[in-house]
């Protein structure tokens, strides 16, 4: 690497180190959906269906694992179904571009193959819903019951006047138990419009999930290679604090890890539906003009607009035209946004503040047509 080089990625090191320790404002921002859900407004949610459900519990009995598989009932099964069934509906409820009907209609068909073959049936009609969510389900599951194991020879000096007093080699074991668990919840979600019957959309998405209690403390080594110099101590009855086995804390159920998966993937799901709002929080050069900074700070926009004009009609300081931007970006004028941002960029252009504002706004521009589209589709 040459020196110019390395000497640039310092510098935009050093930025991104001050861009993270900047003070921020905090606004919403609107991204449009990644599929188009036109004419669809009115969402019923089907059934999902259980492709398959591995579950496995394995168990330490000294030095030989036992496993031990889980075995669901039917009911069981559809206890589960409804729990992912469940997240999807509270998913799409957090947004007001889709009116769910509630009906039993499609949850009680047991599979995609049934729902098919029922919109599929010439002269099938419905006339309060649009579009139906299904999907299916598969799920592996693990739990172990163990312990680490830690061994090794522990030499000390027995003692005594003698230098002839042999030294003593004794071999020690300790051993930490521990809870485990580990799984991962594919979900195949599917949106079907029913006048005309089209796939609209479907999406596979994985979540993985993974949890410990107890177990060797990070320095479960250190305490074994140390003993020699405690011997007596050592060999003592000893109690760790650290074990599962004396700590409030626990694994969280089967029945949560699923729910938890599966409510990142409906979320997920959502967001690529319909259009999405998001808390983001920006930088604020604090370089620039004080005053305008503190009323960006309390969220005064309009009257930090108002005053960073007049300071930049003075003065072409890139910090506040950066400012200004910023203050214009957070009451939704996107186009002056980008003017005042560009404008500050070729007045600083090694500036990464300033480049990230104008990189981020020349995306929102590009998605703002789109998002406007689909603003006014899902008017009444």
């Amino acid at each position: 690497m040459t020196l110019l080089k390395a000497r640039w990625l310092w510098i935009i090191l050093l930025s991104g180190l001050v861009a993270s320790c900047a003070p921020k404002v905090k606004i919403i921002v609107m991204s449009p959906a990644e599929i188009d859900t036109k004419k669809i407004a009115r969402v019923a949610v089907g059934s999902f269906e259980i492709a398959t459900i591995s579950q496995m519990v394995y168990v330490d009995k000294k030095g030989y694992w036992e496993k031990e598989e889980v075995r669901l009932g039917a009911e069981e099964k559809k206890s589960i179904s409804r729990q992912v069934r469940a997240q999807v509906i509270n998913s799409l409820a957090q947004v007001p571009y889709f009116k769910l009907v509630y009906t039993d209609e499609f949850e009680k068909l047991e599979n995609d193959r049934a729902f098919q073959d029922l919109v599929g049936t010439v002269g099938y009609k419905t006339g309060e819903i649009d579009a139906v969510i299904n999907g299916k389900i598969w799920i592996d599951f693990r739990k172990t019951r163990g312990a680490d194991v830690a061994k090794g020879e522990l030499t000390y000096a027995q003692g005594g006047k003698s230098k002839r007093a042999p030294d003593v080699t004794i071999q020690k074991v300790i051993w930490w138990p521990f809870q485990s668990m580990r799984g991962n919840l594919v979900l195949e979600t599917k949106l079907t419009r029913l006048a005309p019957t089209e796939v609209v959309a479907v999406v596979v998405e994985e979540r993985r999930f993974a949890d410990r209690i107890g177990g060797a403390p990070l320095e479960g080594m250190e305490l074994l290679e140390s003993a020699a110099s405690e011997a007596t101590a050592f060999f003592k009855p000893r109690t760790d604090s650290s074990s599962f086995e004396n700590s409030p804390m626990v694994l969280p159920s089967f029945d949560q890890m699923v729910t938890d998966l599966a409510s990142s993937i409906a979320s997920s799901f959502t967001r690529k539906i319909a259009v999405s709002e998001k808390k983001v929080s920006y930088p604020i050069d604090t370089g620039g003009d004080t005053q305008s900074v503190q009323l960006i700070k309390a969220g005064a926009y309009e009257m930090a607009i108002d005053r960073l004009q007049r300071v930049a009609a003075k003065s072409k300081a890139p910090e506040d035209l950066y400012n200004l931007g910023l203050s214009f970006e957070a009451t939704g004028d996107f186009g002056l946004a980008k003017v005042y941002y560009r404008e500050a960029y070729e007045t600083d252009p090694g500036n990464f503040i300033i480049a990230q504002g104008l990189g981020r706004i020349e995306k929102a521009l590009r998605e703002n047509p789109k998002l406007k589209r689909q603003l006014a589709e899902k008017q009444p």
